[in-house]
């Protein structure tokens, strides 16, 4: 009797273990099980809908519409309807998981314009109908560590008993960014009288001998600022103008000299006492067309949505056509 008794007590705890390990082993979206799930945007890692705004003085762009549909593992064999709710309890476990800080969307900054259950038609992989969120006043929010909006799926009906909420993909995370650029998109020169550069001087990150920064504004397109050609030192150049100016727009001749020796991406940043910098924004462009040259230049437009006011003009370039070096031929302002 006791070797019985023994024996049933290693049953029930090995029935046990098997339980418990299988309630905390996450479900598989390539298993025969009929899950309904939620799904990020494509490439997404962690359930993320990237919902991007950039703002500058006078205008705001970014889509405030987001759809959110279901999905199921397979084909359904009875609709299947979904409830999806927002859980703003889910804000603290994403930012652990992803080291972020991102706060809480705050009601007051979305609606969602069709509440109430999202159906699965029978034979169909997914929602006929998505959630549909409105980011109602994007110019509130403003904070560089962006909001977040958990959506999972609170509850699901079907006459399908076999179907059920995916455990770990239950939740999508919808994150609004914040971005201020006041650097319009795009580098074809605007319109516009050039600025006297008398009294301007160049200040530069590092140089290449014999192509310094004054050669900037030396009127000269055949000579060019050069930085040093390492891979790993920063790569800037700042203009004082001698005095405060109000600029709408730069445009900068690219380096001939070598014309892989050029910016495709700059963090332009203005400041009054070459102390305290405000970030403008990020200009992306290109290197110089084919067939241009210095005696027929393609000039890059780093043009602003609202006109800048200061006395120092910082270009930090992120990135470049090729290798290490980088240069401008000249740099003119746009009054």
């Amino acid at each position: 009797m006791k070797k019985t008794a023994q024996f049933y007590k290693g049953v029930v705890v090995s029935f046990l273990l098997i339980l418990a390990f299988g309630s905390c082993k996450k479900d598989s979206l390539e298993s025969r099980e009929l899950l309904v799930y939620l799904a990020g945007e494509y490439g997404s890692v962690n359930g993320t809908v990237t919902v991007p705004f950039v703002h500058n003085p006078v205008s705001i762009t970014g889509n405030p519409m987001i759809s959110i549909p279901a999905y199921a593992t397979r084909e359904v064999t009875a609709d299947i309807n979904v409830t999806i709710a927002a859980d703003m309890s889910l804000v603290a476990e994403y930012n652990q998981k992803n080291g972020k800080a991102t706060l809480p969307l705050p009601e007051s900054a979305y609606r969602i314009i069709n509440p109430g259950a999202r159906t699965i038609r029978a034979g169909a992989l997914s929602s006929s109908d998505s959630l549909r969120i409105e980011i109602t006043t994007p110019s509130a929010l403003t904070d560089p560590k962006g909001y977040l909006l958990p959506l999972t799926i609170t509850s699901i009906e079907s006459k399908d008993k076999g179907a059920r909420a995916s455990t770990n993909q239950r939740t999508v995370y919808v994150n609004v960014t914040y971005e201020y650029n006041n650097v319009l998109p795009g580098q074809t020169p605007v319109t516009g009288t050039l600025m006297s550069r008398t009294g301007w001087s160049t200040i530069v990150s590092n140089t290449t001998s014999g192509a310094l920064g004054p050669a900037m504004i030396d009127g000269s397109n055949t000579t060019a600022w050069r930085s040093s050609n390492s891979t790993t030192a920063v790569k800037w150049a700042t203009i004082n103008m001698s005095g405060q100016r109000t600029i709408k727009a730069f445009q900068i001749v690219p380096n001939y000299v070598t014309t892989t020796e050029n910016a495709t991406q700059m963090t332009v940043s203005s400041s009054n006492d070459n102390v305290t910098w405000t970030v403008q924004g990020v200009w992306r462009g290109t290197g110089p067309a084919a067939g241009s040259s210095a005696t027929a230049p393609d000039i890059k437009g780093v043009n602003f949505a609202s006109p800048v006011t200061a006395q120092y003009f910082k270009f930090d370039i992120t990135a470049l056509v090729s290798g290490g070096r980088v240069g401008f031929a000249e740099v003119n302002a746009i009054q």
